[in-house]
């Protein structure tokens, strides 16, 4: 049985073994390099020199994650249409401060992505890859302070996407003409 398959047998039977662990990859363009954290760890002390691998694809090269506290709420929709989604990530002095200090004055938006893991005990090297992805939020507005980042999740604003010109088309009138009579 492979792992992959040990982990959905043990989400099917209320395996309570098995421990989640949530990772984000924070990016933006004025950052050198995506920054990386996990929680759910027993080590989560948030030392920058102190990181954990995991592989961001199936079967991908484990990338280190530093261990921090950060809780998320994931986005959703009501009857009065999309809600925000929050984030707020713990012991950030060492590794967001700067980066997200220098983000300001910038146009281009934070783009966060969170992963998740299911690990069974003493296990963490056996992972091959994430077990959901949430990609494409984006970090609209952000409350930083010495040691906590908080902010608003939200999805890109769909106005501008799916228009029949430009160069977001996809409703073009060559390949949907029924849409334009």
């Amino acid at each position: 049985m492979t792992l992959k398959a040990a982990l959905a047998e043990s989400y099917a039977s209320g395996d309570e073994d098995g421990v989640v662990v949530t990772a984000a990859q924070i990016d933006h363009e004025s950052f050198e390099t995506p920054i990386y954290v996990v929680t759910g760890l027993d080590t989560a002390t948030g030392e920058p020199a102190e990181t954990i691998g995991l592989p961001t694809e199936e079967g991908g090269p484990p990338v280190p994650h530093t261990p921090c506290a950060f809780s998320f709420v994931r986005t959703g929709a009501d009857h009065d249409g999309p809600t925000d989604g929050k984030v707020q990530i713990d012991n950030v002095s060492d590794q967001l401060h700067g980066p997200l200090k220098g983000a300001i004055g910038y146009n281009e938006p934070i783009q966060v992505t969170f992963r998740q893991y299911r690990v069974l005990p003493g296990a963490l090297a056996a992972v091959t890859g994430p077990d959901e992805v949430i990609e494409g939020l984006l970090l609209t507005t952000v409350d930083l302070t010495a040691d906590t980042a908080e902010g608003t999740l939200s999805w890109p604003d769909g106005r501008d996407q799916n228009v029949p010109t430009g160069p977001n088309a996809f409703f073009d009138r060559a390949t949907y003409p029924g849409l334009f009579t």
